[in-house]
């Protein structure tokens, strides 16, 4: 009987140790200030014109356009959005051939996406972004 309510008390101990433990999700889905969300507002426009020009399919950006809120920050200005725009054109212009043999049916493919993503998480773009967001501040001040 002693060993049963022991094994009881084990079982019990067990489960609400593990019950307890809680695994944290790094992804953040909203940031916590005006600052962060006009950089990554500025850095997804270099991101989306990435992808426009390498992709080139109307029918993606419609899809986009019917369900994508796009950027969150409403302060980015026109000129500031075509320059970010300019960033991910040329990702695509200087993007290199790929360096594996492809098949025939792979003949006219590239590493956009893959590419647009990697340039939207370099320091180069982090860099950018915060040179482009003081100006703005420094704007916005005056």
């Amino acid at each position: 009987m002693k060993k049963s309510i022991i094994k009881l008390f084990f079982i019990f101990f067990i489960l609400i140790s593990c019950n307890s433990i809680h695994v944290k999700d790094g992804f953040l889905y909203e940031e916590n200030n005006s600052k962060e969300i006009w950089i990554n507002s500025y850095k997804y426009e270099v991101f989306y014109e990435c992808i426009k020009q390498g992709i080139g399919n109307d029918s993606l950006r419609i899809i986009l356009k019917n369900k994508d809120l796009f950027n969150k920050s409403q302060e980015l200005e026109f000129n500031t959005i075509d320059s970010a725009r300019i960033l991910g054109h040329k990702i695509i212009i200087n993007l290199p051939e790929p360096y594996i043999k492809i098949d025939e049916g792979s003949i006219n493919k590239n590493y956009i996406s893959y590419n647009c993503l990697k340039y939207y998480a370099s320091k180069e773009l982090d860099e950018i972004a915060m040179i482009e967001y003081k100006k703005h501040f420094s704007k916005k001040r005056k």
